[in-house]
């Protein structure tokens, strides 16, 4: 009955394009695990899953990148008594709590971690590949070796995790550190507000605009930053930079274009206005 479980949730979240680039089955328990998923950049593990083995197996299984959050439960049928019920229940809430908890401590630890790097880190080098690549000052950063580092924080300014930029232009974020809800200000806020996804992006608007921008880091994480930003800032017009994933609406699993409808979605929920960027095939 496990391994039948195990072999059915996997596949839902086959399914659902959630494909993990390395074997998940032994892992997979009552403590939710994070791993990559086909697609991710280096270093990334935008794949999560959860899995209760108990009488009637039950779990959720998600990627933050292609904003895909599931739950599942197996298609097995028990008939429970109401105490069973009951006491299904409490023990839900007993493990949630219980990982709720463990999280917050990993966060924390992740947090102090990355102040004291943020601390010892030098100011960025505008020589930097990755800056030089994408024509865009370091403005707000620092760097730590051959890294640039974004500060993450949250709405008091208080620094949570960092996004670590190689060379190359790969991508890291601390381990076990918090990133929903935190964002970068470039600049100094005024009374026009740019928010995007992307370090680049954001620095790239803001070289053209002059106007301070925040980095949201991911799709995902558009709506409350764009939230936080407008509650800081009320009398702020906010401006939200959509990222075009125009590709992404002919996959097999997806079939929508995550950037765009992601900063649609964040415009409407702070009465924003909506930046999409031209595709070559409009000058035609």
């Amino acid at each position: 009955m496990t391994q039948d479980a195990v072999v059915a949730f996997i596949a839902a979240m086959d399914a659902a394009g959630v494909r993990p680039t390395k074997r998940i089955a032994d892992r997979l328990g009552s403590e939710l695990i994070r791993f990559a998923c086909e697609g991710d950049g280096s270093g990334k593990r935008n794949g999560w899953a959860v899995l209760h083995l108990d009488e009637r197996p039950a779990g959720a299984f998600g990627n933050y990148r292609l904003q895909v959050s599931e739950t599942w439960r197996s298609g097995a049928v028990m008939r429970l008594t109401p105490s069973e019920r009951r006491e299904r229940s409490e023990r839900y809430r007993v493990e949630k709590e219980r990982r709720e908890a463990m999280r917050l401590h990993e966060q924390q630890e992740a947090a102090a971690r990355c102040h004291a790097r943020w601390e010892r880190a030098r100011p960025a080098d505008p020589s930097h590949p990755y800056l030089v690549r994408k024509r865009v000052p370091g403005e707000g950063l620092r760097q730590d070796g051959n890294r640039l580092l974004v500060p993450m924080r949250d709405a008091d300014g208080v620094l949570w995790n960092l996004q670590a930029i190689a060379p190359d232009g790969s991508k890291r974020f601390a381990t076990g550190g918090r990133q929903a809800g935190l964002f970068c200000i470039i600049g100094q806020p005024g009374e026009v507000m740019l928010i995007g996804e992307g370090f680049a992006t954001c620095a790239a608007a803001r070289r053209a605009t002059g106007y301070a921008a925040a980095v949201a880091f991911s799709a995902a994480n558009l709506s409350a930053v764009a939230q936080a930003v407008a509650s800081a800032h009320p009398a702020a017009d906010l401006v939200i930079l959509a990222d075009d994933d125009a590709h992404l609406v002919d996959h097999p699993t997806i079939k929508k274009n995550v950037g765009l409808e992601a900063a649609r979605a964040a415009a409407l929920a702070v009465g924003g206005r909506l930046a999409i960027p031209p595709r070559k095939d409009d000058a035609a």
